[in-house]
C-alpha cells in the first residue's frame, strides 16, 4: 500500500472513531464493532491490507495497546469498589473459565477432527475475556463502579489464567503429559509475585513522580516506566499485565493511602498520584491505541473452513448462555438488573487467544491449523455477538429476565437506569 495513502487512512480512522462514539449515544452500537468491521473489509475481504504488512510490529503494537489499556483502567478504579468486587470477580473468572473449557472442548471434539488435548487447549485459551475489548466497551456504556470493577478485574485475572493454563497444556501436548501441580504452581507465582512487583513499583513511582514533573516534556515518562515494568515482569516469567494493573490501581488510589495514619506510621516519604492533565493525557493515548487495535484485529482475522467457523459460532452462543445464570447469582447486590444483563454477554475474546491459537501451528503440532482457525473464529464471533447483544440489551434491558429470574435485591441507582 502507498505510504501516503496509509497515513491518510490512519488519520481518517481517528475521525471515524470520534464519529462512532457520538453515534453510540443514539444507536448503542459500540465503536469496537464498527472498527472491527472496517478492519475485516480492508483486510481479509478486500485484501488491501494483510498482516504481512505489519510484520513483527503487529505483535509489538498489540502488546503495547494491552499495557496502556490495563494501566489506564487500573488508575481509574476505586480501591473501595475493588474490595467489594474482587470476590465476585475471582469466582466469576474461575466459573466462566471452567464452563468455557468444558463447552468448547466438548463441542470441538464432537464436530471437528481434533484429539482430547487439542480440544481442551482450545477451551483454555478462550476461557477468559479480553481486557482490550471489555474495558473500552464498559467505559463507553458508563456502567456503575461495582460492575465496572468486576468486569475489568475478571478480564485481567482471566488473561493470566488463560495464558498459564494454555501454555502449560501446550507443553503437555509436546511432552505427552500434563502436570496439574505445575499448572497450579505457575498460577500462584504469576498472580502473587506480579501483584507484589506492581504494588512496590507503584510506591516507588509515587515517591518520584513529583520530581519527574519538573523535567521538561515529562508527561510520557510514567508510561515509559510502565513499559519497563511490564517487560521486566515478563522476563521474570510472571504476568506483566497483572503487574501493570496493580501499578495503575495503586497510583490511582495513592492519595487515599497517604491520608491514612497507618500509612504514615510505616512510610515517611511524600507520595503523589496523577493530576487531571496526566489522566486526560492517558485517556487520549488509550483512545488512539484502541482505535487502531480493533482495526488491526479485523485485518488479522483469517477465514477458514465454514464448518470450523460454524463451530466457533455455536461455541460462543453456548458460552454466553451458560454465563447468564452465573452473572445473575454470583455478582451479589449493588448491581442493577440492566447492568447484570450487560455483564452476562460481556465475554469477548481478544489478544490472548489470538496469540496462543497460532502457537500449535508454529510448533508443527497436529491439528494446528484447525486450532488456529477455530481460535480466530471464536474471537471474531465473540466480539460481534457481544456488541450486537449490547445494542439489544440497551433497547430491551430485561430480555434475560424472562429467561433467568434475576434476584430483586439490586441497587438500581446507576446510569444505565437513568
Amino acid at each position: 500500500m502507498n505510504i501516503y495513502l496509509t497515513i491518510i487512512i490512519l488519520g481518517l480512522l481517528i475521525f471515524l472513531s470520534h464519529i462512532f462514539n457520538e453515534l453510540f449515544d443514539k444507536t448503542k452500537i459500540p465503536n469496537v464493532l464498527l472498527l472491527l468491521l472496517i478492519g475485516i473489509i480492508i483486510g481479509p475481504v478486500s485484501g488491501v491490507v494483510t498482516t504481512d504488512f505489519f510484520g513483527k510490529l503487529g505483535n509489538v503494537f498489540t502488546t503495547i495497546t494491552l499495557i496502556v489499556i490495563l494501566f489506564e483502567s487500573g488508575s481509574g478504579l476505586n480501591f473501595r469498589e475493588i474490595k467489594k468486587a474482587i470476590g465476585s470477580a475471582a469466582v466469576l473468572t474461575l466459573l466462566n473459565f471452567i464452563v468455557t473449557v468444558f463447552v468448547t472442548s466438548y463441542i470441538s471434539r464432537w464436530l471437528l477432527p481434533v484429539d482430547v488435548m487439542s480440544s481442551v487447549f482450545i477451551g483454555a485459551i478462550v476461557g477468559g475475556t479480553s481486557s482490550a475489548v471489555v474495558i473500552p466497551m464498559v467505559k463507553q456504556l458508563k456502567m456503575g463502579e461495582k460492575s465496572t470493577s468486576v468486569l475489568i478485574l475478571e478480564s485481567a485475572l482471566s488473561d493470566v489464567l488463560c495464558l498459564v493454563v494454555g501454555l502449560a497444556l501446550l507443553d503437555g501436548i509436546a511432552q505427552g503429559v500434563v502436570s496439574v501441580g505445575m499448572v497450579l504452581s505457575k498460577m500462584w507465582k504469576a498472580f502473587v509475585f506480579a501483584i507484589t512487583l506492581g504494588l512496590l513499583s507503584g510506591f516507588v513511582w509515587s515517591a518520584v513522580i513529583g520530581k519527574i514533573r519538573s523535567v521538561k516534556n515529562s508527561m510520557f515518562t510514567t508510561l515509559a516506566f510502565v513499559f519497563i515494568l511490564y517487560g521486566i515482569v515478563e522476563l521474570l516469567g510472571l504476568n506483566g499485565g497483572i503487574a501493570v494493573l496493580s501499578f495503575g490501581i495503586l497510583l490511582g488510589n495513592i492519595e487515599g493511602f497517604v491520608k491514612s495514619r497507618k500509612f504514615r506510621k510505616v512510610f515517611s516519604f511524600e507520595s503523589s498520584g496523577f493530576n487531571p492533565n496526566e489522566q486526560n493525557f492517558f485517556a487520549e493515548i488509550v483512545f488512539i491505541m484502541q482505535t487502531y487495535f480493533f482495526v488491526y484485529v479485523g485485518i488479522s482475522v483469517q477465514f477458514g473452513s465454514p464448518v470450523i467457523y460454524a463451530t466457533g459460532f455455536l461455541i460462543v452462543l453456548l458460552i454466553i448462555l451458560f454465563r447468564v445464570p452465573g452473572i445473575m447469582y454470583l455478582t451479589g447486590n449493588g448491581i442493577a438488573r440492566p447492568e447484570k444483563a450487560i455483564m452476562s454477554v460481556m465475554t469477548p475474546k481478544g489478544l490472548v487467544p489470538a496469540v496462543l491459537a497460532s502457537l500449535p501451528l508454529q510448533r508443527g503440532f497436529a491439528h494446528g491449523e484447525i486450532i488456529l482457525d477455530l481460535g480466530y473464529s471464536i474471537v471474531l464471533f465473540s466480539i460481534i455477538i457481544c456488541s450486537m447483544l449490547v445494542v439489544l440489551l440497551s433497547i430491551r434491558p430485561n430480555v434475560f429476565g424472562n429467561i433467568v429470574k434475576i434476584p430483586k435485591k439490586a441497587n438500581s441507582g446507576n446510569q444505565l437506569n437513568d
